[in-house]
């Protein structure tokens, strides 16, 4: 990287401009100046290579939507797992459901019992949901819920 990379990068901020709207990091994001300066220094660090190519400009285009492109696909991967307002607490407990229920014989179970494993237990649909969905009173779906504790019960315990 050398200071002729620089002012090329400052002489040709238009390009980089072009390149942050391809790679949609538009003027309106709080960020934008800090993707800015980044095309900024990856253009000095390409200059040179890009003095070697046929036609340098288009390469140093390209090699800044990959780059800006890496490096947004980064910092989304990083998001994900380190945000906490993103991260759903409800698949670690359908894990451990899925997990207790592996020893379970669904063989002894009546179809009805099934049907609130699945959508009561694991998906939480409530039962006046159930009630409307398979045509029964939630009178009858309590008492179906009922049965199929005692036997969940009866199978984790043994």
């Amino acid at each position: 990287m050398n200071e002729q990379g620089f002012i090329s990068a400052i002489e040709n901020e238009r390009l980089i401009h072009g390149v942050l709207k391809r790679v949609h990091i538009y003027p309106t994001r709080f960020d934008y100046e800090d993707y800015f300066q980044e095309a900024v220094i990856l253009y000095a660090l390409g200059f040179e290579k890009a003095q070697n190519q046929n036609n340098p400009q288009v390469y140093l285009y390209q090699h800044l939507v990959w780059k800006l492109t890496d490096l947004l696909r980064k910092e989304k991967q990083y998001k994900e797992v380190h945000s906490l307002e993103e991260f759903d607490f409800r698949k670690i407990e359908e894990k451990e459901i899925l997990n207790l229920i592996q020893d379970v014989d669904l063989q002894k179970f009546a179809k009805m019992e099934i049907i609130l494993l699945q959508e009561h237990f694991i998906n939480q649909e409530s039962l006046v949901t159930l009630a409307k969905r398979y045509d029964c009173s939630t009178r009858n779906l309590r008492h179906w819920r009922s049965k199929l504790r005692s036997k969940l019960q009866m199978m984790v315990a043994s």
